[in-house]
């Protein structure tokens, strides 16, 4: 626990604290069209910590082993290959070394796919559980939701600065909150506080609230794809011994959850994966 914390204090300020005074330098130097430059430098951010994070960040906390030759190994590159996922890497990682929770995910770009599971998942589920769950997981890739939330987040991005640099040069806006002396400038870091804080926050729920129904709508999309891969039953038992592990909510209130919620509740998944069943019966 003390080990984690100091780890994640040293990247703090190891990563944090340059891309704040690098943000900072941006707009206080970009001129009117200071939101171009910021868009362009988080787009640049976002591409190196998608790339250095899996690679050097995360092995830091846990520690990641090549899943060792066996049956599984050659079943995971075979559906691999059947979906054209160009998979060079495969890796198990000591998610038990902090809790039960268990989950497999994919990062590389190009042709230089990698998949890690967690060890409690190989531990909870079968092989053929496995295979489902990867086969949803995979369908993302292949309906290009990993692309897409890359896309939204950068155009969020984009959005939210541009109608920063509106407000960033109103006196009126600053006086509200009693930063009313004509004579100093605000500090950028008090500016971009302001507008996160109140501006735009109301406009931030609005905006989360679709993308978790996007979210929501690719998790479906993600299991239709495993169904039609014929791994439905495998699916929806592997669903419900990985939410039993990770004590997951099986059936929320329907309204909390479709705002809160990024993944359907499982009672939600699982009725559409049979009602698909149904209609191929």
């Amino acid at each position: 626990f003390f080990t984690d914390k100091i780890k994640s204090l040293m990247l703090t300020f190891l990563i944090g604290a340059p891309f704040v005074a690098l943000l900072l330098k941006i707009i206080k130097m970009g001129g009117e069209y200071f939101y171009v430059y910021v868009w362009a430098f988080m787009f640049v951010f976002s591409v190196v910590m998608m790339t250095i994070v899996p690679v050097f960040i995360m092995p830091l906390f846990n520690k990641y082993e090549p899943l060792s030759d066996g049956e599984l190994k050659t079943r995971i590159y075979e559906l691999a290959g059947k979906l054209n996922y160009p998979l060079k890497k495969l890796f198990v990682m000591d998610g038990s070394k902090r809790s039960s929770h268990s989950n497999a995910f994919m990062f590389g770009f190009g042709n230089n796919k990698r998949i890690v599971l967690f060890d409690t998942l190989m531990e909870q589920v079968s092989d053929d559980e496995i295979l489902a769950i990867l086969g949803h997981e995979l369908g993302h890739w292949k309906l290009g939701h990993t692309l897409t939330n890359f896309c939204v987040t950068q155009v969020y991005f984009g959005a939210a600065f541009y109608f920063f640099s509106q407000c960033y040069t109103s006196r009126d806006l600053y006086a509200a909150f009693g930063f009313d002396n004509p004579s100093s400038s605000i500090p950028t870091v008090i500016a971009l506080m302001l507008f996160f804080q109140t501006l735009w926050a109301p406009v931030d729920k609005i905006l989360s609230f679709i993308l978790t129904i996007f979210s929501r709508h690719c998790e479906f999309a993600a299991d239709r794809f495993s169904v039609d891969l014929g791994m439905s039953q495998m699916l929806q038992s592997g669903l419900c011994k990985i939410h039993l592990e990770n004590l997951g909510a099986m059936c929320p209130d329907k309204f909390y959850s479709m705002y809160h919620y990024s993944h359907p509740p499982l009672v939600e998944r699982l009725s559409a994966m049979m009602a698909l069943d149904k209609k191929k019966a």
